[in-house]
C-alpha cells in the first residue's frame, strides 16, 4: 500500500493543500466576515430600523449558490464550544482574545455566539455567512469605519446591503434583519444570490448542497458540526490526491464531530471518553470497482497519515483503526482521532514557525 506510485502524488497533494487550503479556508473563516480593520474613517451612517421579515436562514448553508463554487466550509460554533472533543480545535484556530478583538472591530459580530457559520470560495470571490443576533446599525457603522470608500446602500425585503472598498478589495455586506450577516470579498455576485435564497426568490434554483454533484456527498457525510465540501473535477495536483482517487471523483466531502461517549460498534472502537470522529467521502461512478477503490482509499490514508503533516496532526496514531466502505456511487472512510494531539497539530500548522513545528 505504500508504493511510490501512491506516496509521491499524495505528498505533492499535501504540499499543495497546505499552500491553498490553509490560506483560503482557515484565513477566510476569520477575515472574510470583516476584512482588514484598517483604512480611513468612512462617513457616519445613521441607524436604520429593520422590520421583521420571513427570511429563511436555517440551515444557513442553503444560502450558498452552486454557481462557480470551488469549496465550502460549514461550522456550528455553539455546538463546537459545547463539545469537549471539538472545543480545543476552535481554540487552536483562534484564541478568545482574537475573537473578542474581531467582534469589537466588526460591529459586535462574535463568531462564538453564532449558531452557524459558512464560508465558500467562488473563483475571485469569497462568501462568508453567519447566523447570530446582530445590531444592524453597529455592523453598518463598523463597515463605514474600515472602508476607504462606501459606494452604496440598499434595503429590500428585510435585508440591508452596503458595499465599497476595504483595503484594496471590493467588499459587500448584507444584514439579514437582526438574525444574520453575510460578507463577500473580491468580485461581487454570490452574496446577491444568497440574499435571494433567504428571501425565497430563487424558486427554480437549488443551493450548493442540494444540487449535483454535492447533494449526494452531503447526504453520505451526514450531519456534523464541522463539514467541508469541494465539487469536482479535480485537476492537476488535486487530481493526484488520495492515491489518485480524487481524479476520478465527482466531489469530496469531510465531516468532523466530537464523540463524548464510547461507541459500542465496531469492536475496535475507542474506549476513551472523548474522541474526534472523522468521515471522508468521495462520490463518483465507482460501480463494480467500489470495493477495490475503498481499499485504495485505505492505503492512501495510511500514506497521508505517515507523512509530516499526518504525524503533526496525530493521524498516524488514530484512536481506532480506519474503516472504509465502498458503494457504486460513494466511498467512505471513518476513523477516530485523538482531539488533544489534533488540537496541538492545528495550532502548530496555523501559527508556529517552521522550527517550532519541527520541534513538536
Amino acid at each position: 500500500p505504500r508504493s511510490r506510485r501512491l506516496e509521491e502524488p499524495a505528498l505533492r497533494w499535501h504540499s499543495h493543500f497546505l499552500s491553498v487550503a490553509r490560506r483560503q479556508v482557515l484565513t477566510a473563516l476569520l477575515s472574510a466576515l470583516g476584512g482588514a480593520a484598517c483604512g480611513a474613517q468612512g462617513p457616519a451612517l445613521r441607524p436604520s430600523p429593520t422590520a421583521p421579515s420571513p427570511l429563511a436562514l436555517d440551515p444557513l448553508v442553503d444560502l450558498v449558490p452552486a454557481a462557480t463554487l470551488q469549496w465550502l466550509v460549514e461550522v456550528r460554533p455553539l455546538e463546537i464550544l459545547g463539545s469537549p472533543a471539538l472545543a480545543p480545535l476552535l481554540a487552536a484556530v483562534a484564541s478568545d482574545d482574537q475573537l473578542e478583538t474581531f467582534a469589537r472591530r466588526h460591529g459586535g459580530v462574535d463568531l462564538r455566539q453564532a449558531e452557524q457559520v459558512v464560508v465558500s470560495g467562488h473563483g475571485a470571490s469569497t462568501l462568508a455567512l453567519a447566523r447570530l443576533a446582530v445590531e444592524p446599525w453597529r455592523v453598518e457603522a463598523a463597515f463605514a469605519a474600515r472602508a476607504r470608500v462606501v459606494e452604496g446602500r440598499a434595503v429590500d425585503r428585510g435585508v440591508t446591503r452596503f458595499w465599497g472598498t476595504v483595503g484594496d478589495e471590493r467588499e459587500q455586506v448584507a444584514v439579514f434583519g437582526r438574525n444574520g450577516v453575510g460578507v463577500e470579498r473580491g468580485a461581487l455576485g454570490p452574496l446577491q444570490a444568497a440574499v435571494y435564497f433567504a428571501q425565497g426568490r430563487l424558486k427554480r434554483s437549488a443551493p450548493a448542497l442540494r444540487a449535483a454533484p454535492l447533494a449526494p456527498t452531503a447526504t453520505t457525510v451526514g450531519e456534523a458540526p464541522i463539514r467541508g465540501f469541494a465539487p469536482g473535477p479535480f485537476l492537476g495536483d488535486w487530481g493526484a490526491g488520495l492515491g489518485g482517487l480524487l481524479g476520478a471523483a465527482t466531489a469530496l466531502g469531510v465531516g468532523l464531530r466530537g464523540e463524548d461517549a464510547p461507541r459500542r460498534a465496531p469492536a475496535q472502537a475507542p474506549a476513551g471518553p472523548s474522541f474526534l470522529a472523522l468521515r471522508v467521502v468521495l462520490t463518483g461512478a465507482w460501480g463494480d470497482d467500489a470495493a477495490a477503490a475503498a481499499e485504495r482509499l485505505a492505503a492512501a490514508f495510511q500514506v497521508l497519515a505517515e507523512d509530516p503533516l499526518g504525524r503533526l496532526m496525530g493521524i498516524d496514531h488514530p484512536v481506532s483503526d480506519p474503516i472504509t466502505s465502498g458503494a457504486p456511487d460513494a466511498l467512505a472512510l471513518d476513523v477516530a482521532l485523538d482531539p488533544v494531539r489534533m488540537g496541538k497539530g492545528v495550532r502548530a500548522a496555523m501559527s508556529a514557525s517552521a522550527a517550532e513545528i519541527m520541534a513538536f
